[in-house]
């Protein structure tokens, strides 16, 4: 029995890319109605039969999102802008949680071999060289938020710009000694320390003296414990701003606990606007969390009617409420 025809066999006999090849019987109308007729023929010749996950209900489109679902900065919001942003739109949404840097690659391979997608979207996470070759090999459409990589589209809020715009408020007030808290660095950081450097960089000389630094793991119990150890030592600390919001309202609950009232005794500023800072009225640094899981959709919606990678860029803003 001859063994049955693949789809490279079919792709080269037809002298296209394994991705046309395959958008042949999974999205055809994406295609010259000459280059279906060719694959087509192609497959006829060879007697290959399409695997029926390629002959799909069209109408239903699958999106993938790789990102850090139980991460600190944000992840939960920008999905639900992901998911918003779908609602009008029939799809499955698959979501993918990368808990090593290398843990995208199997999954991507996975999915562009199947054809079982037709877009991706990676959250903050970053995007190794391995699946950056093969997203495009096979000329999947792919967004990146918070990564800036100009091979494809991506939506920035600049953590640079966010962060200075902490700093200016701090020089313009009357504080002088000021505590960073901050994430320590992981290996999925696509930019390490970024926040810290940018903040301190910024800060007025004096200011910049008298400040501290404390980096912790913002999920660990320890975290909790340092950060009360520190209030109620004999250091002075006039303000605080958190690299996260989950941060922010780590040193909100503690000053309560430990009668320390914000902002008379402490001003306090997040960063990133998810839900929390909203609920406890925790003055932060707003990214459009939201917003970039929207406009990522809305590129891979547009991405057949456009050849280069699109660059959003959202501009921070200070939201200040009770505790500044």
């Amino acid at each position: 029995m001859n063994k049955r025809a693949t789809l490279a066999q079919v792709a080269a006999y037809a002298q296209v890319s394994i991705a046309t090849a395959s958008r042949c019987f999974s999205n055809p109308e994406l295609l010259k109605p000459e280059t279906v007729t060719l694959v087509r023929q192609a497959a006829s010749a060879l007697h290959y039969k399409a695997p029926r996950i390629l002959e799909r209900d069209l109408s239903m489109a699958r999106i993938a999102v790789f990102t850090q679902l139980f991460n600190h900065q944000g992840g939960t919001e920008r999905l639900r802008g992901v998911s918003n942003a779908l609602r009008a739109w029939p799809h499955e949404l698959l979501l993918y949680d990368v808990i090593g840097s290398a843990s995208s690659v199997d999954y991507v391979k996975k999915l562009l071999v199947t054809k079982r997608v037709e877009g991706l979207i990676f959250s903050g996470v970053p995007i190794l060289p391995e699946v950056a070759t093969y997203i495009q090999r096979f000329e999947l459409p792919t967004v990146l938020i918070n990564i800036d990589d100009p091979r494809f589209s991506r939506v920035i809020t600049s953590e640079k710009k966010g962060c200075e715009l902490v700093a200016d408020y701090f020089n313009k007030s009357e504080v002088k000694n000021i505590l960073f808290l901050g994430a320590r660095p992981s290996p999925m950081d696509n930019n390490p320390g970024i926040r810290l450097k940018s903040f301190r960089e910024h800060l007025n000389v004096d200011k910049k003296t008298a400040s501290i630094e404390l980096l912790v793991d913002p999920l660990s119990q320890e975290a909790g414990v340092e950060i009360r150890k520190l209030l109620k030592s004999n250091r002075k600390i006039e303000a605080v701003f958190a690299d996260s919001d989950l941060l922010a309202k780590s040193i909100y609950v503690a000053a309560r606990e430990l009668g320390i009232s914000i902002p008379k005794d402490l001003l306090l500023i997040g960063y990133g606007d998810c839900d929390s800072a909203s609920q406890l009225g925790i003055s932060t640094v707003r990214t459009h969390l939201d917003a970039s899981g929207r406009r990522a959709v809305e590129i891979l919606r547009g991405h057949e009617h456009s050849d280069e990678p699109a660059r959003v860029e959202l501009k921070p803003e200070l939201i200040l409420r009770s505790t500044t």
